[in-house]
């Protein structure tokens, strides 16, 4: 509800500075819409945080400082044309930009605490015993895996939100940037939300495949058929894992807004 009226305080604004001028229905409609989103992304990162802390034992001072970080480019990153020379624009659609990218915080929090989680488990050792079962190992991955592709998700419907909204206010204004800024925007919330995501993204892999050979070792057999049904079975717990993915895959499918992206900014940028 605070993102929804943020939002129809941001489009009240710009009606009552721009009037008796009509009120542009599609930036107005995105520009709410973004503010709510922010307010509901901040809670579901927030749900997501506590639902993980009971089951893991991540402290907030041990994620906090990286997602800060990339919070602070990203808020930077928005408001560059305020610390060049040039025109600086409006503030209506950068205010929203920015709340949603500090709303987006809990979420890369738990990002980096799936991280963190994963990294703090003892890397597997064929001399000792695990001290989980293996049953419970990949329950785990299956869970943390899951649950980062539901945040990748939810970030990237924000993304693309961003986008449209951005899109929608330069052509109201007097004097509309170049197409290619709106693919550059895109482009820069997708690499805020993957600096958050390849990490974790990154620390799954590396325990799924410690895990599958761990289940599945290959280094000491000299039978062909243990060789080959080892292999298999491995390849298939890379599957159920979804180790054998790769991270472009991945971001492609959480992030929406990704490949129209690319798309179009080989169209924007390649001479006609």
């Amino acid at each position: 509800m605070l993102g929804l009226l943020v939002g129809v305080g941001v489009v009240a604004i710009y009606q009552h500075e721009h009037s008796p001028g009509p009120l542009p229905l599609v930036w107005a409609a995105l520009a709410v819409t973004l503010g709510g989103c922010s307010g509901a992304i901040l809670t579901y990162g927030l749900r997501r945080w506590a639902e993980l802390t009971t089951e893991h034992s991540v402290r907030v001072r041990e994620v906090i400082w990286p997602v800060v970080a990339i919070a602070v480019c990203g808020v930077l990153a928005v408001n560059v044309t305020r610390f060049v020379p040039g025109p600086t624009g409006n503030w209506h659609s950068g205010l929203l930009v920015c709340l949603a990218i500090l709303a987006g915080i809990p979420v890369g929090m738990v990002m980096f605490a799936v991280r963190r989680v994963v990294s703090a488990e003892p890397p597997p050792d064929p001399a000792e015993p695990s001290p989980d079962p293996p049953g419970r190992q990949v329950a785990v991955l299956l869970s943390l895996r899951r649950l980062l592709q539901r945040l990748l998700a939810a970030e990237g419907a924000v993304v693309a939100l961003v986008t449209f909204e951005f899109g929608a206010y330069s052509q109201i204004q007097s004097s509309p940037p170049p197409a290619q800024y709106v693919f550059i925007f895109g482009g820069v919330g997708s690499t805020l939300v993957a600096a958050a995501y390849v990490p974790a993204w990154t620390a799954l892999q590396h325990r799924a495949h410690l895990l599958c050979r761990e289940l599945f070792p290959l280094d000491d057999l000299n039978d062909g058929a243990t060789i080959l049904s080892n292999a298999a079975d491995s390849q298939r717990l890379e599957q159920v894992l979804g180790a054998d993915r790769g991270i472009l895959a991945d971001l492609q499918n959480g992030l929406a807004v990704a490949a129209p992206l690319l798309a179009g900014a080989v169209a924007a940028f390649l001479p006609h």
